[in-house]
């Protein structure tokens, strides 16, 4: 299973760099990138508006795993998360099943993509949903690659979605839905560790 990381935005909500954010000692986007490490074979981590920023914790990462990791710019990122997951998913082998992660989702493990692993079975896709709201990773087979790549950049893998044999993967578990996207998201997740770390 190949991993398509999400990592090309502008963070406009948040008026920093979300993804060099520090989050328990290592910036936001470590966590993503070491958890998909973990859970699939091999991470392609999708850069854009502030890739010159990332890419030094890029190198260390594929310095430590040569074979399993590397990254591609998506030239043009403000068409939004679909234009970078296109840029993404041109890089999969077309026999390989593969994840659409975020690199601002830092509760996800990779006990998480082994969940989604033992549940594609048959179907096109699968997708957490928590509270009724659509989560990620979302892991897709093989066939639904060409689907992907017919898109125009301006589409969404919600709309895509809707249209194919998706599981949907009920679950309690938050942090499929728990992406930093804005002060108060990020507040919420230190003061959500802070507890953590005193119980």
């Amino acid at each position: 299973m190949h991993t398509v990381l999400l990592a090309a935005g502008k963070s406009s909500r948040m008026g920093d760099i979300k993804l060099l954010l520090p989050y328990r000692d290592k910036p936001l986007i470590c966590h993503a990138i070491e958890a998909a490490l973990a859970g699939s074979d091999y991470v392609i981590v999708v850069t854009g508006f502030y890739e010159k920023a990332i890419i030094p914790i890029l190198e260390q990462y594929q310095t430590q795993f040569p074979y399993r990791l590397t990254w591609v710019q998506n030239p043009h990122p403000q068409f939004g998360q679909f234009s970078s997951t296109l840029v993404g998913v041109s890089h999969i082998p077309e026999t390989e099943s593969f994840a659409i992660a975020l690199g601002d989702a830092p509760l996800i493990t990779a006990y998480h993509y082994h969940q989604l692993q033992q549940l594609l079975t048959s179907y096109e896709a699968v997708r957490p949903f928590c509270n009724n709201i659509p989560g990620h990773p979302v892991l897709c087979a093989p066939s639904l690659l060409p689907v992907i790549l017919a898109q125009p950049k301006t589409a969404t893998m919600r709309a895509l979605l809707a249209s194919r044999a998706v599981r949907e993967f009920i679950t309690e578990d938050q942090a499929w839905i728990t992406d930093i996207d804005t002060p108060e998201a990020y507040q919420k997740l230190i003061d959500l560790s802070c507890v953590d770390s005193e119980t």
